[in-house]
């Protein structure tokens, strides 16, 4: 008696779920924790299941991107059991379901990666990368399938490591430095073209500031020279003889230089005005 009562009670934890198995099928699922009772064994019997979140650590495997790039990604996925009597009629065990699981994940990957470029899934820009996009694409395909087959309710699948195949990692540093090398003649190219502007427009500021001092230059020049003009005539004004007399004798000392001999009568009008004193020597003296 004692036996048959231990066998019709359930203790249900509340990080389980049971199944009643009634000659081999399922019959009832016990998903909340407390006690619960069943007909006696070997008539019922009880399953426990693990309801908590599972992590499925998926292998590294080598995808194709559109653009025939290879790339090796190891990603993961946490599920739980949602439908237990049809994840037991289906699965049985957590070995099992990992399996399955493994096998869906990794072909909705190959077929997400097969539609992505590797440029947009390693774009440096967070608007133009696509990898957010492509793992919840991921999820999206898999959570149904995984559900209605498996009773098993996905909620994440998530990349947690990339990488390249070792024959490519050469061929992709080798792109790299070229990359790198395209940008660098790019910016060298750019500065070339800006310091020519640079240069252009300071060669042009300084011919206009050339021409303005030379035009102001030439106007104080002219204004002097009048105003010299000015004074002279003035000054001469006041004694035409003695203006004369200056212009003699400049005259002279354009005929005569170092080397020049002249002779000349004492006759000569230029003999007797360098013997003469200018009229105007009395007018000064005083």
């Amino acid at each position: 008696m004692g036996y048959l009562l231990t066998t019709c009670l359930v203790v249900v934890k509340e990080n389980e779920a049971a199944v009643i198995m009634q000659f081999g099928k399922p019959v009832r699922t016990i998903t909340q924790a407390g006690l619960t009772v069943k007909l006696p064994a070997p008539i019922q019997t009880k399953v426990f299941m693990d309801k908590r979140m599972h992590l499925l650590k998926l292998p590294a495997s080598e995808y194709v991107t559109s653009d025939r790039r290879n790339l090796v990604i190891q990603s993961f996925a946490l599920w739980r059991i949602s439908k237990p009597e049809l994840f037991l009629g289906s699965l049985r065990n957590l070995e099992v379901a990992q399996s399955r699981l493994t096998d869906l994940v990794t072909s909705n990957i190959g077929a997400a990666i097969g539609h992505a470029t590797l440029s947009g899934i390693f774009s440096t820009r967070p608007d133009k990368s696509s990898l957010r996009s492509i793992f919840e694409e991921i999820t999206a395909n898999s959570a149904p399938v995984a559900l209605q087959d498996y009773g098993i309710e996905v909620l994440a699948i998530r990349p947690n490591r990339f990488g390249f195949p070792r024959q490519n990692v050469q061929a992709i540093y080798d792109r790299m430095i070229a990359e790198q090398k395209r940008i660098a003649a790019r910016y060298r190219a750019e500065g070339t073209e800006e310091a020519e502007k640079i240069k252009a427009e300071s060669e042009r500021e300084v011919r206009e500031l050339l021409a303005k001092a030379h035009r102001e230059s030439q106007t104080m020049l002219g204004e002097g020279e009048a105003r010299a003009t000015e004074i002279f005539t003035e000054a001469y004004a006041q004694d035409p003889e003695y203006y004369q007399f200056r212009k003699s004798m400049d005259l002279y000392k354009d005929m005569m230089g170092n080397d020049t001999t002249l002779v000349l009568s004492s006759e000569s009008p230029l003999v007797q005005r360098l013997l003469e004193s200018p009229g105007a020597s009395d007018a000064y003296a005083k």
